[in-house]
């Protein structure tokens, strides 16, 4: 017997529809299902009958039957605006459903939300068109999918977002009056910037709670030092001791709080947290 992967508690999942035809991913919409696209014809839902990609998604299909997920899904090619997704959630032991030939999972609780309006445009498959997102959601899918309110917090974020946070930290508090992503030129930091007095600032933001990590971090930072240079890190407040001589240290977790203080930051905040319902889910749901 071969087990099926092993699930988080709360799974959540992110797949992404591409479809030659268009009619056919429209109707996987209309019928809030969610397929393996690139796979048809499926005699067997047996692990031991598939290998490469098909048996990597058919895993993650049986675990999300065995187990319940809460899913983002987008449909590629289907007549909705492009940022539209579905959210909703495969109940544990609902049954495959098979269409034209496609092997699907009925979703359940389905709201149609825009992914331009909050974190799920963080949350595409990477490489791929299905894989577990719990890692970037950190249970915020599973929590809009069911209703449940999310936490306002920098922890809530995901690590892009609380990049884009530390941006408009920069120039709001006037620490820098212009800012770069860097490109490619800096390996070891996310922003370049532009002080009031003429100086070029140097900033790294990270999420991690590991002291060793962020001390790592500071290090190759340091390494960046010149005149007429300030080199700055963002990093949780727990992990900030050890601190290097000549690094600017600010706490991740005040940057929210003070931002969160301003107009502009509360429609930042929103707009990363906060879901944007586009329509009823009134489209026939499989039973």
């Amino acid at each position: 017997m071969i087990a099926t992967m092993s699930a988080p508690s709360n799974l959540e999942v992110t797949i992404t529809h591409h479809l030659r035809d268009a009619k056919e991913v429209q109707e996987v919409y209309d019928l809030r299902l969610i397929a393996i696209s690139f796979c048809r014809n499926w005699k067997s839902t047996s692990l031991a009958d598939h290998k490469g990609s098909a048996r990597k998604a058919l895993n993650l299909f049986l675990s999300m039957q065995e187990h319940g997920a809460a899913v983002v899904a987008a449909y590629k090619a289907a007549k909705i605006p492009r940022s539209r997704r579905l959210i909703g959630w495969v109940e544990p032991g609902s049954k495959f459903v098979h269409l034209n030939g496609l092997l699907c999972l009925p979703l359940k609780n389905v709201k149609v939300i825009s992914a331009a309006a909050n974190f799920l445009g963080n949350l595409p498959p990477s490489r791929c068109t299905l894989q577990q997102c719990h890692d970037r959601s950190q249970g915020r899918l599973y929590a809009l999918v069911h209703d449940k309110p999310v936490e306002r917090s920098v922890w809530s974020l995901h690590h892009r977002d609380v990049e884009w946070l530390v941006t408009n930290f920069l120039i709001h508090t006037r620490r820098c009056v212009a800012v770069w992503g860097g490109g490619s030129a800096f390996e070891d930091i996310d922003h370049v910037g532009f002080s009031p007095n003429g100086r070029e600032v140097l900033a790294q933001t990270t999420v991690s709670r590991s002291t060793k990590l962020v001390q790592e971090k500071a290090q190759r930072l340091s390494k960046l030092s010149e005149p007429g240079r300030d080199l700055l890190l963002f990093c949780p407040e727990a992990a900030r001791e050890g601190r290097l001589k000549g690094i600017e240290y600010y706490a991740i977790e005040e940057v929210f709080a003070a931002l969160d203080k301003t107009a502009e930051g509360r429609w930042l905040i929103d707009r990363m947290l906060l879901p944007r319902l586009q329509e009823p889910s009134h489209a026939t749901e499989v039973a």
